[in-house]
């Protein structure tokens, strides 16, 4: 959402600095929550397109998190430095309009839906939307991506200055509109956002500030000289003298914002480091003063209100640690939405990050660099990181954002062509060796994911690379590893950690909840799980690290653990050969009967019967005692949907039927429910914990297995009204005793019992019921489960 107010008349380079002596708050309040939301000087409020330097508008962007009520006002006052002041200095027309608006459903772009990443005070950001954990991949080059040449006022120093032309005809006509001027420019840029959102990655970083630095081409600032002069300074005079250090070019800023609004459309993480070392300590001496809060201000504001960003504090970062506290602090509280905060360090000056940790701390996550040819220094940094974190108190996100040498990095592919690289190529690397030893090393150490450096030596590198495809197998495979770590892991990474001492080779890679999930990045050696004497049976699955697909079935289906040690046999055979190991206890759930209710309520126009208290003509054949939701007056689609008699589309509102369930741990537990549907109008529910009823748990619908009982696990969604396969869970918060519900959607409703497992695979009880019921002709038994 926008607000758009209109102030005084104002330039760039008016004596009253629009930037600094001006400012505009948003205010806003849903129930017992409230946003600060800072706002900006846009000036003609079309400036990227008309290049614009001046005007009335100022404008401020909010995303807001929840459904329901919001009330908002408007804070706008002029004075000296007002933007950064605490004085109540002049109010202005537009101060105090004030208003409201409601928000109702859920987003149809299932981008928009997940909601806005942030740090939830766990060792992984969060989406809040769908309470998704967030696994990143994506390049952390070329760091001079805005030095682009389609963006107004951009020099070109060294000849840096990109065209990204090789990613134009990537652009999807959904980005045309994002385009600028009138001869619409932007086109390559936003082809490249397409080019990696379609093949593979979800990041991508960038320096916003870099004057004085390798690049020096990237600054949201005016410029206080002549292009061709400003190259020619030495980097602190391009600083001092080069650039109005306290005021902001409109059109550039504007064309900025549309170009990564565009990225933000695309699904893309936005990872904004927002200086480097040759030059954090140009601002205030490296001191949070005016320049630094206006420059942190005006980049907030502007950039905020994306879904998915990262607040880098500063690349390979030299500032005193006091100072970085400082400046943490003052962009957490700008930053409404509690975004990502992070900060980067040299590879030999980790040490730097022990004053930063503890419970005061503003950062919410460490941004980490390696220097060794083999990566082989990832691993013990993220643990060692994650570690030091967690015993100060207060956990961080570990990224590993440059893995292997300076020249080195993520190598470009082997089979890219030598005539269409910038430079010479003085390197070769194998994609794999980034593949298992930075990505998925990186995942199953505890990060929660990594960013590809591209090496001076590769061809194309962190400044001169403008082609994306140059590193198109990363992508590819790349796609898979997150791929798996969102279906196949997903939230059990909480409560697993980096345990490579769970098998008997050292070359393994090993994240586990140990006596329950491992997911095993072998070595050269065959897989020894050294378990410690925990008994139990196992299943063994493979995954294609390179081609992805479903898990599969290799030499070995379970093992049975009884010894310390325990093979799990040989992958399939076929594949790529790059094989990833996941060992499960077979599950142990909790199954509930349905007719063991403790009570119902809400149940004055529906209600729950036990089977042998039905009316007549409810018997199910193939189960002695279920129960069912009466009376039952929409039977097809044909008859009349009457909201709070035989449907209710909202959770917890009707015929609410609960049960005491003793849960032996915390945690996400996915629920499976088993029904006997007749038609298309008697096959759906809602679920809820303690009086709660999370979007996890609503709309249990079901559309396979009419007529029979059926297990089964579906989300009715706005996109698949017969359901997504898995998509139902209650998140526990803590072991013992909690009160399991569940609540009509459709009358007609019939359920035998439900089944709670921490595993979110299919319970293989439950499959071979299904599959009993299909092969049985309707045989009539106890219970069937």
């Amino acid at each position: 959402m926008t607000l758009k107010i209109e102030g005084p008349q104002l330039d760039e380079r008016s004596d009253r600095n629009p930037f600094a002596d001006v400012r505009l708050e948003w205010r806003l309040t849903h129930g017992d929550k409230s946003w600060v939301v800072p706002g900006y000087f846009a000036g003609c409020d079309n400036a990227a397109d008309s290049g614009c330097t001046g005007g009335q508008v100022w404008r401020a962007h909010f995303v807001p998190p929840y459904e329901g009520e919001y009330d908002w006002e408007v804070d706008f006052r002029s004075g000296r430095d007002m933007a950064i002041a605490p004085s109540p200095g002049q109010r202005l027309d537009g101060h105090g309009a004030a208003g409201g608006f409601t928000v109702s459903g859920q987003p149809a772009d299932p981008i928009r839906a997940r909601g806005l990443l942030q740090y939830t005070g766990e060792n992984y950001y969060r989406y809040a939307g769908d309470d998704s954990v967030f696994f990143k991949f994506g390049p952390d080059a070329p760091e001079n991506m805005l030095a682009y040449s389609d963006f107004d006022a951009t020099p070109s120093f060294k000849g840096f200055r990109k065209n990204w032309q090789a990613h134009a005809s990537d652009l999807k006509p959904d980005g045309e509109s994002y385009l600028w001027g009138n001869d619409r420019r932007g086109t390559g840029l936003l082809g490249m956002f397409d080019y990696l959102a379609d093949a593979g990655a979800n990041s991508v970083s960038m320096l916003l500030w870099n004057a004085g630095g390798d690049d020096r081409n990237v600054f949201p600032h005016l410029m206080g000289v002549p292009a061709q002069q400003y190259e020619a300074m030495e980097p602190r005079a391009q600083w001092q003298d080069g650039l109005v250090q306290d005021r902001f070019d409109l059109s550039k800023l504007d064309q900025w914002q549309r170009a990564l609004s565009y990225a933000d459309k695309r699904g893309l993480h936005l990872h904004f480091k927002l200086q480097e070392t040759e030059n954090d300590s140009f601002m205030d001496g490296g001191a949070l003063g005016r320049t630094r809060k206006l420059y942190l201000r005006e980049m907030v504001a502007r950039f905020g209100h994306f879904l998915a960003l990262t607040w880098n504090l500063g690349e390979e970062n030299v500032q005193h640690p006091g100072d970085v506290r400082h400046m943490a602090a003052y962009l957490e509280a700008l930053d409404p939405y509690d975004h990502p905060l992070v900060l980067h360090s040299y590879p030999d000056q980790k040490q730097r990050y022990r004053a930063l940790l503890g419970p005061d701390t503003a950062l919410n996550g460490l941004s980490l660099q390696g220097r060794q040819d083999d990566i082989s220094d990832l691993r013990f940094d993220v643990i060692t990181w994650s570690n030091n974190a967690k015993l100060a108190g207060k956990p961080l996100v570990m990224a590993y954002d440059e893995p292997g040498r300076a020249d080195g990095g993520a190598g470009v592919d082997p089979d890219y062509p030598q005539e269409r690289l910038p430079s010479k190529r003085e390197i070769v690397l194998d994609p794999d060796l980034f593949l298992r030893d930075g990505l998925w090393n990186a995942l199953t150490a505890g990060a929660n994911g990594v960013e590809a450096y591209y090496g001076y030596k590769t061809g194309c590198s962190d400044l001169d690379c403008q082609d994306h495809r140059t590193r198109a197998r990363l992508w590819r495979e790349g796609r898979v590893a997150l791929d798996f770590f969102r279906d196949h892991v997903g939230d059990r990474v909480l409560e697993m950690t980096p345990s490579d001492h769970l098998t008997m080779a050292r070359d393994d890679y090993v994240l586990a909840q140990p006596g329950e999930f491992y997911v095993i990045v072998p070595g050269e050696e065959e897989i020894v799980l050294a378990t410690g004497g925990i008994e139990g049976e196992f299943s063994v699955r493979w995954f294609d690290r390179v081609q992805g697909g479903a898990l599969q079935i290799g030499s070995l289906d379970q093992v049975k653990n009884h010894r310390r040690r325990t093979k799990i046999g040989q992958p399939p055979s076929g594949g790529s050969g790059k094989w990833i190991a996941v060992v499960e206890r077979l599950d142990t759930g909790i199954l509930v009967e349905a007719e063991s209710f403790k009570s119902q309520r809400l149940n004055d126009v529906r209600s729950w019967c036990r089977s042998a208290d039905c009316p007549a003509g409810w018997n199910r054949e193939g189960a002695e005692d279920y129960i069912a939701l009466v009376p039952d007056t929409r039977k097809s689609h044909d008859d009349k949907l009457v909201r709070g008699e035989n449907f209710s589309g909202q959770p917890g509102k009707m015929a609410i039927v609960s049960y005491d369930v003793d849960f032996p741990s915390a945690g996400r537990w996915y629920l499976w429910v088993r029904v006997h549907a007749l038609g298309s109008e008697d096959n759906g529910i809602h679920a809820g914990l303690n009086g709660e009823w999370p979007e996890s748990g609503a709309r249990v619908q079901y559309c396979e297995g009419r007529g029979r009982w059926h297990w089964d696990s579906r989300q009715r969604t706005r996109d698949q009204h017969c359901g997504v396969p898995g998509g139902l869970w209650l998140d526990v918060p803590s072991a013992g005793t909690h009160t399991v519900e569940f609540s009509m959607r459709e009358d007609g409703f019939v359920f035998d019992a439900f089944y709670l497992t921490r595993s979110p695979y299919f319970p293989e009880p439950l499959k071979k019921a299904n599959e009993a019921a299909i092969a049985a002709a309707k045989p009539k038994s106890k219970k069937g489960h």
